[in-house]
């Protein structure tokens, strides 16, 4: 009977002992995804054209005066800001026809200053003392001049951009006004394609159209239509259309050939994403997977038609939202994820 009592005892001890210690936390999961933000993707009945990208503006620089190149401080393809040396031509010439012109200057004055006390004391007659005046405006605008003249041999970018061309080698002699470089402004740039008559009169400018350059690895752009031309091609029938594109990372260059989807309806803005991104819940709605807060929501969505290498969502998203595009087969309601971000669409 003691030995009944004693074991009791012991299990007693043992679970209140065991239901006196705090069961260790469990570190919450987190899961590695890729995002990609939400964005505005022109759509519409288009088709599909090849474009060739063109500087917005071109401005030739050249010397205002003529002389020998000593040196060229850029080459093509280098981008320059407004004062920035990129030329000079030998100045020797130059620096000797100021140096002549500052020494006539200085004999002037000293004529000048020599010559006042005696004309105010009656000494000399006032048309001595105008001819001393004249020749001190003389020399004085005679060095004006050359010292201006001495300044033309710096070229230097008016604006910033890029150099698109170089026109001549160090050693060159060179007259006023010979084009040394062609300077482009490419921080907007132009996409120049051609639209068959049948489709040029539903475009409209503003309209908007998708640009891939595959170039750049198949990036893609959002244009606009600013010019639509008037006069077709005698021999292919078709019309000039002109789109501006910002080219805020400088990676568009001039010459550059593109694919342009062009919509030749009133086209929309929507939304598209990859099909893979959507999937199916147990009653058949349609859901996809957004990151809010650092952790996986449930978002139920509406499809429409299908659009280049996507679908259009007709509801349930809206631009910034950050849908996650691979890793969803990991996550669940409310699973804190750690995002690794893709391209925006």
């Amino acid at each position: 009977m003691n030995v009944r009592r004693i074991v009791s005892a012991i299990f007693i001890t043992a679970f209140l002992c065991g239901c006196g210690q705090k069961a260790p936390k469990d570190t919450e999961k987190v899961v590695d995804v890729r995002t990609t933000t939400i964005g505005e993707t022109p759509t519409g009945d288009g088709h599909a054209y090849v474009g060739t990208v063109t500087e917005r503006t071109a401005t030739v620089l050249s010397f205002e005066t003529g002389g020998k190149v000593g040196r060229l401080a850029v080459d093509e393809g280098d981008y320059v800001r407004r004062g920035q040396l990129l030329a000079t031509v030998t100045p020797t010439t130059l620096k000797d026809a100021h140096y002549a012109a500052m020494v006539t200057l200085r004999q002037a004055q000293d004529a000048y200053k020599r010559m006042q006390p005696l004309h105010q004391s009656g000494v000399i007659s006032d048309l001595k003392w105008v001819d001393v005046q004249t020749k001190l405006n003389q020399a004085q605008a005679a060095e004006r001049i050359a010292r201006e003249q001495l300044g033309h041999t710096r070229l230097v970018a008016p604006s910033n951009g890029r150099i698109a061309q170089r026109s001549v080698e160090v050693g060159t002699n060179v007259l006023p006004g010979q084009q040394i470089y062609k300077l482009v402004d490419v921080s907007t740039v132009d996409v120049k394609v051609a639209v068959p008559e049948k489709n040029i009169a539903s475009l409209r400018k503003g309209m908007a159209a998708r640009i891939t350059v595959d170039a750049l690895g198949g990036a893609t752009y959002t244009a606009r239509i600013t010019e639509i031309g008037v006069e077709a091609n005698l021999l292919s029938h078709t019309y000039d259309v002109k789109l501006a594109v910002g080219n805020t990372d400088g990676r568009l260059m001039p010459g550059m050939v593109c694919n342009v989807s062009l919509a030749t309806q009133a086209a929309t803005d929507k939304i598209v994403i990859p099909m893979g991104a959507i999937e199916l819940d147990t009653d058949n709605t349609r859901f996809v997977w957004v990151v809010q807060g650092g952790k996986a929501v449930k978002r139920f969505v509406t499809i429409g038609d299908f659009a280049g290498d996507g679908v259009v969502v007709t509801s349930g998203l809206a631009a910034g939202d950050r849908l996650i595009v691979e890793g969803t087969l990991k996550v669940s309601q409310g699973m804190r994820v750690k995002e690794a971000t893709g391209s925006n669409r």
